[in-house]
């Protein structure tokens, strides 16, 4: 007699087509949040760079060895030096910071000094935005 059931030995193409399309759909998401957590991370490593920065300053200007802000401008790269602060994506800061994971030290009127730092994000050029550490006398 003949059988008219097939018997299912295996899986057939369509079968393990759409679990390779589920698990490529289920890769690329997490790619994609593996890369944003990334970026995250190496921001909060600029934010934490530039509170050192910051308490570095203040414990300058708390020492009132500085008689004008432009002696405070020229002695900035020695407190990079000396913070031992790393760019995350290279080795030690050691200058005031002109790229994308470095911190940046400017001067905002009379003796206020503004900390921030480059961010990895598109979006944004500062890791603080618009409101930046400050460092005063």
């Amino acid at each position: 007699m003949l059988s008219l059931r097939k018997s299912k030995l295996g899986f057939t193409l369509i079968e393990l087509m759409v679990v390779v399309a589920i698990i490529g759909v289920l890769a690329l998401l997490g790619l994609r949040l593996y890369t944003g957590q990334q970026q995250k991370a190496k921001n909060a490593i600029v934010k934490a760079n530039a509170g050192t920065i910051q308490t570095l300053l203040q414990a300058e200007l708390a020492d009132a060895t500085f008689s004008l802000v432009n002696d405070m401008l020229t002695a900035t790269p020695s407190l990079f030096a000396k913070s031992g602060i790393h760019v995350p994506d290279g080795g030690l800061q050691t200058v005031n910071g002109t790229t994308i994971g470095e911190v940046e030290v400017t001067i905002s009127g009379g003796d206020v000094f503004v900390v921030n730092g480059f961010s990895f994000s598109p979006d944004d050029e500062y890791v603080y935005g618009d409101t930046p550490l400050t460092a005063r006398k």
